[in-house]
């Protein structure tokens, strides 16, 4: 275990040299901070644009770092052959596997923090005061967090076997069919044709419900969240991202490395 977090932390350093990292990272704060003139155009929804634009930012930028950082994890350690020496050491693949993915999901996790305490600034500014910063505010970026998680297992996931073009497609594609399956499944089950049942549940084991994770409307219309929910839709998306997790050591494993 102390090899696994070792490779995380060492992770965690490299991704914050990654130039690609801070050029997301600064647009998408400097995104956030434009947002408070951009809600100067609207009359008594400046909280809720701020907050939207926000919230959706996270989302956009961090799934990006997600996706570019996550497919080179792994392959790019075979490319330069720099893996090698740490394979050759008694650190088997899965715990290799792993501390890549935990450095990853540390990364993404103090870029989400970043951007929510870019976000509330911006928001106490506007309103002067911190009232509105409560359990909904922050549930939706922890959540946020772990949409990240399951971004970056994907990335992880297809860059045990594959190029780090083709993993970058392959999971943009995953979590956009994810986000697509969480706005049609209600109506898909509302539907009078039977055979969507039987799709809705293969459905529902193989894409990510990536709009189970999504409470940009509690922020934004400043309804209230129920704890027990919050950690409902945490534990579906942490168990989702580490059965992904799971299936990369299988493959990594199993991969023939020259």
């Amino acid at each position: 275990m102390g090899k696994t977090l070792a490779i995380a932390a060492t992770t965690v350093r490299e991704a914050l040299r990654e130039r690609l990292l801070h050029n997301l990272l600064v647009f998408a704060v400097l995104l956030v901070i434009g947002s408070l003139t951009i809600s100067r155009l609207t009359l008594g929804e400046q909280y809720r644009i701020i907050a939207n634009i926000g919230t959706s930012a996270t989302q956009v930028f961090g799934t990006l770092i997600a996706v570019f950082l996550g497919v080179g994890l792994v392959t790019r350690e075979i490319d330069r052959r720099t893996c090698y020496p740490v394979l050759a050491r008694p650190v088997s693949r899965a715990g290799f596997v792993v501390g890549k993915y935990l450095g990853l999901v540390a990364t993404l996790a103090l870029n989400v923090a970043l951007m929510a305490l870019a976000t509330a600034a911006v928001l106490v500014l506007n309103r002067g005061t911190a009232a509105s910063l409560d359990r909904s505010y922050v549930s939706t970026f922890v959540l946020v967090a772990v949409q990240l998680a399951i971004c970056g297992a994907f990335a992880v996931l297809f860059s045990t076997f594959t190029t780090a073009t083709l993993a970058s497609i392959y999971t943009l594609a995953l979590v956009g069919a994810g986000w697509l399956f969480g706005e049609v499944r209600s109506f898909w089950l509302a539907a009078r044709q039977v055979e969507l049942k039987p799709i809705v549940r293969v459905l529902d084991v193989l894409l990510p419900n990536m709009s189970l994770l999504d409470l940009k409307e509690s922020v934004t219309y400043g309804d209230p969240v129920a704890l027990g929910s919050v950690l409902a839709r945490g534990a579906y998306g942490v168990c989702y991202a580490g059965t992904l997790v799971l299936l990369a050591t299988v493959l990594f494993t199993r991969r023939d490395i020259r």
